[in-house]
């Protein structure tokens, strides 16, 4: 059995070419690619009225998700097209076209009149800006998550993946900061008519810096004219494909859970738009620092025994800390809620995403990576609002989110326990 879990021994050579610039311009170009993504989540709630005000606030809701799921289920096509790209002419064009793709569909969202205005074509527009960015997305994280791992020191690799995923929590955290800004300055009726596109808008501005910083990135490995065929690969690592979604299972149920329950709230309680900004500000602050803790002790203790550690935590937390907030119905509980699961969900990305990179053969491995990724999060990260939201809707109950965090979490710490008893065993 081949799954080399927590081997840090890859066949690429290890480059001390790595330097905190070239980090820093990966995960900063990184963040503002997810940022988009965060926006939706965060203005969520003013999305809902200004392209579904027809539907009841129940329905409208769901609609609104379905959109945000649709930009995930798209993901798998962006990530086999752009991952074979990048294994074919290099991670750095590849991230070049990701962020020319993000462009259009971002300005789509930034532009794109409300349902009084078009009817039923302006959800539908919508739709095509968040398919078009699923698939730019769908070929970040494989081609990114590459360039990093082979370009740093093995002793090292889930530091800096630790660091590319706290990319995403600063993604967040300018999300809810914009949020509170607009708080304190606009009206609510402001905010739900306008004030909402303008993360859209400021986001669609910062891709010119995104693009100029991906073009000062340096390369450091350059792919043969050999790479693995997709279908060997799946044949062959049949095996570690499944292990790895599930891995991308446990990590992100929680983070897209926390986006939702950022906006809508715990134990049906609604919380006030600042409450709700502020959230997200403490979600993002708690994943930006507990990515790279997690990826630095991972390094120390083993990258798989800290995924472990991380899902446990999580599932003896969520539960206790969902029916506190139950009892609890105010804004500071809220927040230490959610960046509670959030945060010990952190402590496993960057150690997860160089568990999946090690698992397949360099050449290849960006597109291995990148549908991992997408069909991971498509399956189960961009449609957790519309899961949890639909279960508390048809059972009339509001513990959805907790139970589908502790789910996701006990699978994953189910089948890393019983695969690595497995692979122990068949090396004996």
């Amino acid at each position: 059995m081949r799954i080399p879990f927590d081997d840090c021994n890859t066949d690429e050579p290890p480059s001390s070419r790595l330097t905190a610039r070239m980090v820093g311009t990966v995960v900063i170009a990184n963040a503002l690619e997810f940022f988009d993504y965060f926006a939706y989540a965060t203005f969520a709630a003013f999305i809902t009225q200004a392209f579904f005000t027809q539907e009841p606030h129940a329905r409208g809701a769901l609609l609104a998700f379905g959109i945000f799921a649709a930009g995930f289920l798209s993901r798998p096509i962006g990530a086999l097209l752009i991952g074979a790209y990048a294994d074919t002419a290099g991670r750095k064009p590849a991230l070049l076209l990701t962020s020319a793709l993000i462009t259009i569909g971002t300005l789509g969202v930034a532009v794109v009149p409300t349902h009084a205005t078009l009817g039923s074509y302006a959800p539908f527009l919508v739709l095509c800006c968040r398919v078009l960015q699923g698939v730019a997305i769908g070929g970040e994280m494989g081609s990114a998550s590459a360039l990093l791992v082979e370009s740093c020191a093995p002793a090292r690799k889930a530091l800096y993946a630790g660091c590319l995923m706290a990319g995403q929590g600063l993604a967040l955290v300018v999300a809810g900061s914009l949020g509170i800004v607009m708080y304190g300055f606009l009206q609510a009726g402001q905010i739900a008519q306008w004030g909402w596109r303008l993360p859209f808008a400021l986001a669609a501005a910062l891709i010119p810096v995104q693009i100029a910083l991906r073009r000062r990135i340096q390369e450091t490995w350059q792919p043969g004219r050999q790479r693995t065929p997709l279908r060997e690969s799946v044949t062959l690592y049949r095996r570690e494909w499944l292990i790895a979604i599930v891995l991308i299972f446990g990590g992100t149920v929680p983070t897209y859970v926390a986006t939702y329950v950022s906006s809508f709230g715990l134990a049906g309680v609604r919380p006030t738009i600042h409450a709700s900004f502020v959230t997200t500000l403490a979600v993002g602050a708690v994943t930006l620092v507990l990515s790279v803790a997690g990826g630095w002790l991972a390094d120390r203790v083993g990258h798989l025994s800290m995924v472990v550690i991380s899902r446990g935590l999580t599932m003896a937390a969520v539960l206790p800390a969902f029916h506190f907030a139950a009892l609890h119905h105010d804004a500071l509980t809220l927040a230490c809620v959610v960046a509670l699961f959030a945060g010990l969900s952190a402590l496993g990305g960057g150690p997860s995403i160089v568990v999946i990179l090690n698992m397949f053969p360099v050449r290849g491995r960006a597109v291995a990576m990148s549908l991992v990724y997408a069909i991971g999060v498509a399956l189960f990260g961009g449609t957790a609002p519309f899961v949890v939201a639909s279960v508390d809707l048809f059972t009339g109950g509001h513990l959805a989110a907790a139970w589908y965090i502790f789910f996701s979490s006990a699978v994953t710490v189910l089948t890393v326990c019983v695969m690595r008893e497995r692979c122990v065993a068949a090396n004996r």
